[in-house]
């Protein structure tokens, strides 16, 4: 990872971007919900509260808390005062957050200390020992600013832990003084109870912690309060002079950095940067590898990094991570995986590099349904207008992956020229197209980053995804992207050929058995279910064409393949045993004949040929006779049946001159079998149906050769 943004750094640099640097110990505020809500506490001049208040979600993300996870300062956690687990009063209090509050009630329900000692050591901790380390590091300067933050040291520190004199009975007092003005309720009442559960042990269970925020009552003289983007700034910029200061007054003895530059061992673990879900330590190597101790070269002595160089890391993560950046520098896979792609020339509008490979979760509905081909030819076209000057050398593409709550990992990194990744999105498309047409409705291509989920997707027979409690992880997220740069190994392509194979066979013989049947949905939810399963298949049809693309596999070619022209013939067979079913007996069976042969096609195609001549010879003698019968009625049209044995026959004629005695399909023959299955017919119904002498032609196709 420090390599990647060793490079990010240095293309901001060229372009002259400068990116705010935050201290490793001054982080952002918990994230504001409306069950963890973000509280500013006014103090007063004599240590008492004054008032409380909401902080939007919006106005938190502009401040920021000093410490670690023994405490924090100005802001900190709490949770709520008292718990209370009787169902009635849980009841009762429902009803009471909806209308006013009966103070004398409330007050008799404040019984249950929620603060475990755990809880005050550590609000005490933030109340004393972390305000005077902060207020030795920002030094003595004779700012409004400085002594804003001094006062408010020193009213946080007049809390004891002497009765009527601790930060949670001035809490209290406060809370039960706005109650009886009826103010605040929402406030108060979050601040006030925890509903507890009564079957857990109360250590287990004190409630979702309330980030609260202290703030001078009287902040006019000062400025600004203390809760403020100023002040903030402030206080960050006086840590980063007090680190450089201490840095500057270690030991003489200097080495060079892994990039070159002067190098004095700070003596303390690499920062950290909030990324969207997660946070990231940065580290260059990990003392938990055994490796390591083999050649005392532990943590970041086999691979140093000045603390200059650790900074512009930082920055250079939370830049790229910009909000503001999604879909063109990042995007999120999954809830533990973010992917990164960046150029190394930056660019005024540069190009949605990160939305080649999927699009934004955060985007809304229209755009998420964006076509691949559509953004992949914006893309190309911003890349390819970008002036000589400004056209990158490379573009960087890296992904990080969560691995449990301490560590976080690269998994995948890869860099490529411009025209390398133009390519290869033209390559993509066309090997999405590497399919016939389907009647499934409109082909849509996949993004790179979808592919995973549709090899891995496992289908029942009954076109039920089967959801374990684990999900299948044949392939990674990340694979999708080696797919498209043309990364991965051949056999590699044919493992995942067959894993895909396998996981869809149950969707592919359910969606061609209902589709071919021209069956009708009973209601609005399984015509819901059969969209979407038509727009699962149609993204699979585009998998298996690409995969088949990557090996050499072109349509042109495969189509006239064994297996491709047995998938057609069970296809249609199924349309005229419909077809016989609908005229005959009046319904269609469940199952069709050419559906009940796919698995056995798949695996001994010779076989299935032979079933399925005797299974249809019935129905071809039937639609040698009712093609002439010049039937017109809707779904039961004579002339349909000398189409589908014109079809049947041209099929059966161009298996007989290149059917082998091979007793079994491999992986590429299957996927041959399944996109023959589901593609549409040739194109020759509308010329059937232009006239009546038309149809009378067409209808002797039925009777030429090799009938059964």
């Amino acid at each position: 990872m420090l390599n990647e943004l060793y490079s990010l750094s240095t293309a901001l640099k060229s372009k002259g971007i400068s990116t705010k640097e935050w201290h490793r110990e001054y982080k952002p505020l918990p994230k504001v919900t409306a069950k963890a809500p973000c509280i500013r506490i006014w103090l007063a001049k004599d240590s008492s509260i004054r008032g409380i208040e909401n902080i939007s979600a919006e106005f938190a993300q502009s401040l920021r808390k000093y410490g670690n996870n023994q405490g924090t300062f100005p802001a900190f956690n709490i949770v709520p005062l008292y718990r209370i687990t009787d169902k009635e009063q849980l009841s009762e209090l429902e009803q009471i957050e909806k209308g006013t509050i009966p103070f004398d009630k409330i007050k008799s329900w404040c019984v249950n200390d929620n603060w475990k000692e755990s809880i005050v050591k550590k609000i005490d901790r933030s109340l004393h020992n972390i305000p005077q380390t902060l207020s030795d590091l920002i030094g003595n300067q004779e700012q409004p600013e400085r002594a804003l933050v001094s006062e408010l040291i020193r009213l946080a520190s007049g809390f004891t832990n002497e009765s009527g004199k601790s930060f949670r009975s001035a809490l209290d007092k406060c809370v039960f003084a706005k109650l009886k003005k009826q103010e605040d309720l929402g406030i108060l009442l979050a601040v006030l109870f925890h509903k507890g559960n009564p079957k857990k042990d109360h250590n287990d269970d004190t409630g979702v912690s309330i980030s609260v925020v202290l703030d001078l009552l009287d902040w006019q003289q000062y400025g600004y309060p203390a809760t403020s983007q100023h002040i903030t700034e402030w206080i960050n910029d006086m840590l980063l002079k007090s680190s450089l200061l201490s840095t500057s007054k270690q030991s003489e003895s200097v080495e060079r950095d892994a990039f070159g530059i002067s190098f004095i061992n700070p003596n303390e673990p690499m920062p950290s940067v909030k990324l969207h879900g997660f946070d990231v330590t940065l580290r260059s190597m990990f003392n938990g590898q055994p490796c390591q101790y083999r050649y005392e070269q532990i943590d970041d002595a086999s691979y140093p990094i000045a603390m200059e160089n650790r900074s512009l890391a930082k920055k250079s993560l939370e830049w790229v991570a910009g909000l503001e950046r999604e879909g063109v520098t990042w995007r999120k896979i999954d809830k533990n995986e973010i992917l990164f792609v960046y150029p190394s020339k930056l660019q005024e509008t540069p190009p949605r590099f990160a939305s080649i490979f999927g699009s934004s979760q955060a985007e809304s509905s229209a755009q998420a349904e964006a076509r691949f081909e559509n953004i992949a030819k914006d893309f190309i076209r911003t890349l390819r207008g970008l002036p000589a000057k400004e056209k990158p050398d490379f573009i960087q593409i890296f992904t990080i992956r969560k691995l449990d709550k301490a560590r976080s990992k690269v998994i995948f990194t890869r860099n490529c020229s411009p025209e390398q990744l133009i390519q290869a999105a033209e390559d993509w498309e066309t090997g999405c197209r590497n399919t016939p047409e389907a009647d499934l409705g409109e082909r849509k291509i996949p993004f790179p980053l979808q592919v995973a989920q549709i090899v891995n997707n496992v289908w029942k027979q009954n076109g039920e995804l089967a959801q374990g409690k684990t999900a299948v992880e044949r392939m990674k997220y990340y694979q999708g992207m080696e797919l498209l740069l043309d990364l991965m190994q051949e056999s590699m392509i044919g493992n995942y050929l067959h894993i895909v194979l396998t996981h869809s066979s149950g969707l592919v013989s359910h969606i061609g058995n209902w589709v071919h049947g021209g069956s009708k949905c009973k209601d609005k939810t399984e015509e819901r279910t059969l969209e979407k399963l038509r727009k699962e298949t149609v993204t699979l049809l585009s998998v298996l064409g690409l995969l088949l693309y990557k090996c050499g596999g072109r349509k042109e070619k495969y189509m006239e393949s064994m297996a491709y022209l047995v998938g057609q013939l069970l296809k249609i067979s199924d349309e005229l045993h419909t077809l016989y079913c609908k005229v005959v007996r009046g319904d269609v069976p469940p199952q069709l004949v050419g559906s009940a042969l796919f698995t056995t096609a798949g695996e001994t195609p010779n076989q299935a040929i032979a079933q399925l001549s005797l299974r249809m010879n019935p129905y071809i003698t039937w639609a040698k006779q009712y093609r002439f019968k010049n039937m017109k009625t809707k779904n039961e049209e004579s002339w349909r049946a000398g189409w589908l044995l014109g079809l049947y026959e041209d099929a059966a004629n161009k298996l007989k001159a290149i059917i082998t005695n091979s007793t079994r399909f491999g992986d590429f023959d299957k996927a041959q079998l399944f996109i023959g299955y589901l593609a549409s017919f040739p194109k020759r119904e509308s010329s059937v149906t232009a006239s009546g002498d038309d149809n009378d032609n067409d209808n002797n196709i039925g009777g030429a050769n090799h009938e059964q």
